[in-house]
């Protein structure tokens, strides 16, 4: 997360950033003026950086953001600041909990594969794999162009399914699941059949639910359930968004420790993290929402000082809890978003720092530019995929392109035979949700020969699932032993269990990841 950054290093880097702009004629008095405040904030960070902290101020960091049309990733950069990490940290230590997670692509110039030409809708009636449904590529697109709402839906957020307080939940465990909004009709008179993401004074839970006389009643459909199922609507729970889809790895681990949401004496206020007016008040609600033990909380600090170099006392985080005119260093700052299990994006902008890295500059870009003209000339628009009717109803699948698909895969087609979308769901029976028509699967290659009897004792979706090619039909289910052979168990009651010949082995493949539409 934090490097130290040599004081000539950084210094290097903003001479730079500073000389091309200076080979540039300012064509307005409005340029002008930007200009005069770029040499100011350069100079004076010049002088004093030789006096100032390890760790610089929040505002040190984005006037240089601002007067030299770095991207908030590209400033902390400069700094050592590596903001991939946070989503990785996030993982680390808050996994266990139900709640909405960093999403925000912060390196906006990495380059990514994204579909220029589609099949024909009659190849998505069948199971296919990716190579035959995108038939053409954009290549080293920068992934700040999937801003544009031709790829996603504005509004859009993604939530971490909890592995410790989700039982009963609808989605499972340990996987990430994209929400959009919903309108005010649709929150007082829900779909019992979609499901939705619920905020409680106490944490988050994905499900199902009906509203009648006041009361929201949860339709969850885990036995092992024995939580509270009905309760005051809207006082005492509110409808955040509607899942559109979720992702995980695959076979899920067996989490020995779910439980439901835990009491609260003192419950959270119902709001979500964008809504808040001030950053004392995002960090003092998630606090109450998200309540650790003693234990967990001196763990989570121990952690962070070392990963950021940071000390920040408990006396400290207190008072950024409270109203405060001071800004915390940014180490401090990643350090209290990330205990307090809040989007570093929300705590900046609940602090009023944040701003659109729209139009602006990844520091790599500036250091590899010669002329100014050179860091303009990197693309942020591209055009969605063709034909039009293909993309839309591919689109309504899954609520838009999934940003975190690109962070995960930049180079997507590189993988067009490992990656298999299903035209029909199966699974029906055996797995909670189902595996839904219009599903992606990640697989990967054997190597070893499966213990079907093993697997035989795990249960929904900690049981691997494995994809047979056949030709060219592909069969996806689990794996029993039938004597002295191997059957994939089908989904689909209607088909019969296919017996694998000692020659098809190697056509048969472990599900390692999927994305499935809700």
């Amino acid at each position: 997360m934090y490097r130290a950054i040599p004081r000539n290093e950084i210094s290097d880097a903003l001479i730079h950033i500073r000389n091309l702009y200076r080979r540039i004629t300012p064509r307005n008095e409005r340029k002008i003026l930007q200009g005069d405040r770029r040499e100011a904030v350069i100079r004076d960070l010049l002088s004093n950086l030789a006096r100032t902290s390890e760790h610089p101020t929040l505002k040190t960091l984005l006037d240089v953001s601002e007067t030299c049309q770095l991207t908030l990733e590209g400033a902390h950069r400069l700094f050592g600041y590596d903001l991939r990490s946070i989503r990785e940290f996030d993982f680390q230590l808050n996994s266990g909990r139900t709640h909405i997670f960093e999403s925000y692509p912060f390196e906006r110039d990495l380059p990514i594969d994204l579909p220029a030409r589609l099949a024909s809708h009659a190849a998505f009636d069948s199971d296919a794999p990716l190579g035959k449904l995108v038939r053409e590529w954009h290549t080293a697109v920068p992934i700040r162009a999937l801003e544009s709402e031709s790829w996603t839906h504005p509004g859009t957020f993604y939530v971490h399914v909890g592995t410790e307080d989700s039982v009963g939940s609808s989605i499972p465990s340990g996987s990430m699941a994209l929400v959009e909004p919903v309108g005010d009709a649709e929150k007082m008179s829900p779909n019992p059949r979609r499901t939705y993401l619920l905020q409680f004074g106490n944490g988050y839970r994905c499900s199902q639910c009906l509203v009648s006389r006041g009361r929201l009643l949860l339709l969850g459909s885990d036995r092992i359930y024995r939580g509270r199922e009905n309760f005051a609507y809207p006082g005492s729970v509110r409808i955040a968004g509607r899942i559109r889809m979720f992702a995980m790895s695959l076979p899920m681990p067996e989490y020995s420790k779910l439980y439901s949401l835990p009491d609260s004496r003192q419950p959270a206020a119902l709001i979500l993290p964008w809504e808040h007016a001030s950053r004392d008040q995002l960090l003092a609600t998630k606090r109450k929402r998200f309540k650790r033990t003693k234990e967990e909380e001196l763990f989570v600090s121990e952690f962070l000082r070392q990963e950021l170099h940071s000390n920040l006392s408990a006396r400290s985080e207190r008072r950024y809890r409270r109203p405060t005119s001071s800004d915390p260093h940014v180490n401090a700052l990643i350090h209290l978003s990330v205990a307090s299990m809040a989007r570093y994006t929300d705590a900046l902008r609940a602090g009023g720092s944040w701003h659109s890295d729209q139009g602006r500059f990844s520091l790599q870009v500036f250091l590899r530019a010669s002329r100014l003209e050179d860091a303009s000339a990197v693309r942020d628009e591209v055009n969605p995929p063709e034909p039009a009717d293909v993309w839309k109803a591919r689109r309504s699948e899954f609520g838009g392109w999934p940003p975190l698909l690109s962070l995960k895969f930049p180079e997507l087609q590189c993988w067009d035979n490992r990656v298999v979308r299903l035209a029909h769901g199966i699974l029906g029976a055996e797995l909670n949700p189902s595996i839904g028509p219009g599903s992606w699967l990640l697989l990967e290659k054997l190597q070893l020969l499966p213990d079907a009897e093993r697997e035989r004792t795990r249960a929904g979706w900690s049981r691997p699932i494995y994809v047979l090619r056949r030709g060219f039909d592909m069969i996806c289910g689990f794996l029993e032993r039938e004597g002295a052979q191997l059957a994939l168990i089908p989904g689909d009651r209607e088909q019969p269990r296919a017996l694998l010949r000692f020659d098809e082995i190697d056509q048969l493949s472990r599900v390692a990841g999927i994305a499935v539409p809700v």
